[in-house]
């Protein structure tokens, strides 16, 4: 556009919308935490080698353990915007040339991270941002399975050290990634919930199911598929973590001529 033909008047207003416009680009980009300092309080600092919350991180910090080739491994522009600079942003960063400049959020998936402060109690995400819908704890961040990190998968389902999200000392949690508070492998979207086999054992019945250490279930039955069950077993807390096979003796359950199992699971 030529300014020859503008007006005093409708410069001031291109100038003013201009503005706006540039005001709504760097609002774009705006978190509540710009960097890590906002979650140092409850997680510890970057450079610790444990957190307040009792992790132990190996390579002495939770740095190391995201860049040292013994663990993450992952790439310094990944988190950094050029390797060695500081701060870190929570949601910018130089990138390379397999993956975009996100920061944090590249593995730390906002929707959820926030939604699993909220349900633990801290509510003040949503003092600024709007709720949106996680996605499934089985969705891989857009770093996970790149060459330029070694946080492969989302889903832990085995307790092996160094893979997946299986980074910290003896732990194999990992992360809630949707924050709905089940962590990996006991997050329905990664691990099978379902009844492997009911056999007979004399009039007994063993009913073997693959669940999740960190569920709680219960055995229900019923004389008819579509009909009302009832609870067989007490509330059953599942010990360990990863993939669980576990089973239940149903006592004289094959005195009857049909039967027929669910799962419930507990809250």
């Amino acid at each position: 556009m030529n300014n020859r033909f503008l007006t005093p008047a409708n410069r001031r207003s291109l100038i003013f919308g201009a503005s706006l416009l540039a005001l709504a680009l760097v609002r774009d980009v705006s978190q509540a935490y710009p960097d890590y300092s906002g979650c140092a309080t409850c997680h510890g600092a970057f450079n610790d080698s444990t957190s307040p919350k009792g992790t132990v991180f190996p390579s002495s910090s939770k740095h190391e353990m995201h860049r040292a080739s013994t663990s993450m491994a992952t790439a310094c522009t990944l988190c950094h915007m050029t390797p060695g600079s500081v701060p870190v942003s929570t949601f910018l960063s130089g990138g390379t040339a397999n993956n975009p400049g996100l920061g944090c959020v590249g593995c730390h998936l906002g929707p959820g991270l926030r939604e699993h402060h909220n349900i633990n109690g801290i509510t003040e995400c949503y003092d600024c941002h709007t709720y949106e819908a996680p996605a499934p704890e089985s969705a891989f961040p857009v770093y996970y399975g790149t060459v330029d990190t070694k946080a492969n998968n989302p889903g832990n389902v085995d307790p092996v050290a160094n893979t997946n999200e299986n980074w910290s000392v003896d732990s194999f949690l990992g992360l809630d990634n949707d924050g709905n508070n089940l962590y990996d492998a006991a997050d329905f979207a990664i691990t099978p919930y379902r009844i492997s086999s009911a056999v007979r054992e004399g009039n007994d019945i063993r009913i073997t199911w693959i669940t999740a250490g960190g569920r709680k279930d219960t055995v229900q039955v019923s004389d008819n598929a579509g009909g009302i069950y009832s609870n067989l077993s007490p509330a059953l807390s599942i010990p360990g973590i990863g993939r669980i096979t576990t089973n239940y003796l149903h006592i004289n359950g094959a005195l009857s001529t049909t039967r027929f199992y669910r799962l419930h699971l507990t809250p």
